[in-house]
């Protein structure tokens, strides 16, 4: 193949794939800031959102911020490949507000309990409408400041629907020791979570997904009751 024509070829499909992109935007507005099994932040957060898709490959920025200002923050790129019902995704986890004000965002240092940023890879299932079942496995592999044991996590959860909500039951669990990620000396079930989700008809052009959280941490002994609007 001429390389003229090789660069024809990949300028049609650059620009065939960018034609069927996808940019989103939005806003979580949550009453606490709960993950998997932990309170990050015990007050009002707000939660912007930014994705670009094209295809199978999807890419964002996503963080999360105290309503009271100088509060929690956090700041996390990701990118997530689906091969139909299996998606792979990478997170860069970085969260100034628990760093100590030395730390630099382009601090990447990869020796153990070192660095500004944490980066988990991670693998998921989600089966069909016979079993919509939803399995997912994550692990820290780079640890960075914040996680010095390179932690890992599963989680599974199932939705159904009562009437006209809908609901997802989960459970998550770290397979090992985490001393700072998920609080835990050993193996431990840390998040028992039943999420009932419903979309609020404000009129005919505009409507606002709403939810309400009950999510127990077993191996802590801590529960939490929180609601999510999504804008």
């Amino acid at each position: 193949m001429k390389r003229s024509t090789l660069l024809l070829f990949v300028f049609t499909m650059f620009f065939s794939v960018a034609s069927l992109a996808q940019v989103k935007l939005g806003t979580d507005i949550y009453s606490h800031y709960v993950w998997r099994g932990a309170a990050l932040h015990s007050a009002e957060s707000f939660q912007p959102a930014l994705t670009y898709t094209a295809g199978s490959l999807s890419v964002g920025a996503w963080g999360s911020y105290s309503a009271a200002g100088a509060g929690y923050a956090e700041n996390d790129l990701w990118a997530s490949y689906a091969f139909g019902p299996i998606s792979v995704i990478a997170t860069d986890y970085y969260i100034p507000s628990f760093l100590p004000a030395t730390a630099t965002f382009f601090d990447y240092n990869t020796k153990k309990g070192a660095g500004s940023h944490v980066i988990e890879v991670g693998a998921s299932y989600t089966g069909g409408e016979s079993l919509p079942i939803s399995v997912a496995a994550y692990y820290d592999v780079i640890g960075g400041l914040l996680d010095p044991d390179n932690s890992s996590y599963v989680q599974v959860s199932y939705p159904f629907t009562i009437e006209s909500t809908t609901l997802t039951a989960s459970i998550g669990a770290t397979p090992a020791k985490s001393s700072a990620w998920y609080v835990t000396t050993g193996a431990g079930v840390v998040s028992l979570g039943i999420m009932a989700s419903k979309t609020i008809k404000i009129s005919e052009d505009f409507s606002i997904p709403f939810n309400v959280q009950y999510v127990m941490n077993p191996y802590s002994e801590k529960s939490y009751l929180f609601f999510g609007i999504s804008l």
